[in-house]
């Protein structure tokens, strides 16, 4: 990660190191230990180095401990922070197009509208569930319209819902060990099956 980094200096730290002043001003990192950890050793390289670097513009944020403040709020702070979802990949600048993104975006609106009872606002949902965010960049990373030559929204839902009949039959026919009961159940009741096994995206 250091070696990386020492090719874009210039760039400063991108991110933000999160802190905690505790009563005695004693400061505790919360979050942001690696990047703590890659300053130090690249402050190592940069002393035989000629290169420059910005990596004193470091943006850092303090949650001092308040006279109201319960004893756990460092740990209350660390987990709110933890409860933040990832940006996804299809997301980033400069990633897919956004043309490609649009569809998948549209196409992941309208499965959810159509199925409300299969998809989940928690990204750390199970099975059979889907969230539309997993969804979106699982399509995404799975290069579906690449491959498949998709160009329109409607193209993508057929796709995907041809795949949902597909799923359907194979567990009609035979359900693996690892998909319980209960999910299974659920898929057919509301006769959804894409959460029960991501493996349709490569098919």
């Amino acid at each position: 990660m250091a070696s990386d980094k020492m090719k874009s200096l210039d760039l400063g730290l991108p991110g933000v190191i999160t802190l905690y002043e505790a009563q005695d001003g004693a400061l505790t990192i919360i979050d942001g230990q690696h990047r703590v950890g890659m300053m130090t050793i690249l402050n190592e390289k940069i002393k035989d180095s000629d290169e420059g670097t910005n990596l004193e513009q470091v943006i850092v944020e303090v949650f001092p401990h308040l006279p109201s403040s319960k004893a756990t709020h460092a740990n209350d702070v660390f987990t709110e922070i933890n409860k933040a979802e990832s940006v996804k990949l299809v997301d980033m600048p400069g990633i897919a197009k956004m043309t490609d993104r649009r569809i998948i975006n549209e196409c992941a609106m309208q499965l959810r509208d159509a199925y409300p009872d299969m998809f989940k606002p928690s990204q750390r949902c199970r099975s059979p569930h889907l969230n539309i965010d997993n969804l979106r960049d699982a399509i995404f990373a799975a290069g579906v319209l690449k491959r498949h030559n998709i160009k329109s929204q409607k193209a993508l839902v057929d796709w995907v819902m041809e795949k949902n009949l597909d799923m359907k039959g194979r567990f009609e026919k035979s359900a693996p060990p690892n998909v319980s009961a209960i999910a299974l159940k659920k898929a057919k009741k509301f006769d959804f099956y894409l959460g029960l096994d991501l493996g349709w995206l490569y098919l």
